[in-house]
């Protein structure tokens, strides 16, 4: 088992803000029963680790509010022992509930390597590790992790469909998921609101009902739906909708140009990202000059050229997630650490979830 090291540094580094498959690998525990009661030992199981990726995440958001360098050391050395401590905590892990087993193996290997990159943080911050070799483990980290929380998510809805368990909020809540919305009242009318990454096919399963009384309650006349349209999931057909809303709708193309990024295009056209993504059949962010792209919405004003004067670079922001590093922005940007923290006026390579980087 990985030991706690002191933590020496005169900065403090970074706290890697994991997302909410990354959890823990005890000792298993074999329980009395000789029946496997799979809701039970679910619940117990996702109610256990939920509380452990709680505790270590109000750390880090302790660690980011602290106001001082020592209160923000102290903070980090507690965050370190609690880690290191709840890689040593039994977990209720029934060895004959093989599924469970499973799931647990992909937590521990996902906590182990959230952990070994924090020891890298402080050694790279005490001068034992080179930046480049610290930027490698990180990528590689990242790499492993998300292959992890893949094989968990599988693995957690095969159990679920297979001995017909429900899952919990902890375990939607591992799982990095919303709960399902309760069920309405007949003839009650509710409403959605579309988020990014949505489809009628989605909705519908997650209320319960079809496609095509989707399409029937909102007269539309098509699959489409756009980011922040409210649809009503029950109730009485709505209104034919008036042209403004079907203008909204319309879908246009755009042609790549160079220094384009997908971030730019939705900003412009007044959509995301995972959008331009979905109805383009991206696989990644990766565009190139000349590509043409379906983009939907209204497009912004192009902007008058002013004077023959050499233009100064673009600069676009970007909004940080779960899981994200300096790093891997920079990486993402054809850019540099250095250069986003200089932009940015960073002191050191801590980010959180929710912040804006500028980005040029």
């Amino acid at each position: 088992m990985i030991t706690k090291k002191t933590l020496t540094a005169s900065v403090l580094a970074a706290s890697l803000l994991f997302s909410g498959t990354a959890m823990i690998q005890p000792g298993y525990v074999v329980e009395a029963a000789q029946t496997i009661n799979y809701q039970v030992e679910l619940d117990k199981f996702a109610s256990h680790y939920a509380t452990i990726i709680r505790t270590l995440e109000s750390y880090t958001k302790k660690i980011d509010a602290a106001k001082s360098e020592n209160e923000m050391m102290d903070l980090y050395d507690e965050y370190m022992g609690y880690f290191d401590a709840a890689l040593d905590k039994e977990a209720p892990v029934n060895v004959k509930n093989t599924a469970i087993v499973q799931l647990d193996d992909y937590i521990y290997n996902s906590l182990i390597e959230v952990y070994n990159s924090e020891i890298d943080t402080i050694d790279f911050y005490n001068g034992d590790l080179s930046e480049e070799d610290y930027n490698d483990a990180l990528e590689a980290m990242e790499a492993n992790v998300s292959k992890q929380e893949a094989l968990f998510k599988k693995t957690a809805k095969s159990y679920k469909s297979k001995h017909g368990v429900t899952f919990s909020k902890d375990m939607y809540y591992l799982l990095d998921e919303n709960p399902p919305a309760k069920p309405e009242q007949p003839g009650k009318t509710s409403t959605y609101k579309v988020k990014s990454g949505d489809t009628l096919s989605a909705i519908a399963k997650k209320y319960g009902t079809t496609v095509n009384s989707l399409k029937k309650l909102n007269n539309l006349k098509s699959d489409r739906i756009y980011v922040g349209q409210v649809l009503k999931v029950s109730g009485t057909a709505a209104k034919p909708a008036n042209n403004d809303s079907k203008a909204r709708a319309k879908t246009t193309s755009y042609k790549v140009k160079k220094g384009d990024t997908l971030s730019a295009i939705a900003k412009k056209y007044k959509t995301t990202v995972s959008s331009l993504k979905k109805i383009n059949h991206l696989k990644s962010d990766m565009i190139y000059v000349g590509q043409t792209l379906k983009v939907s919405g209204t497009a912004a004003a192009p902007a008058k050229s002013k004077s023959t004067a050499p233009s100064k670079p673009k600069t676009t922001t970007y909004k940080v997630k779960k899981g994200d590093t300096l790093s891997a922005i920079a990486k993402k940007y054809n850019t540099t650490v250095s250069k986003l923290k200089k932009a940015n006026k960073l002191i050191s390579d801590r980010i959180y979830v929710g912040e804006t980087l500028k980005i040029q």
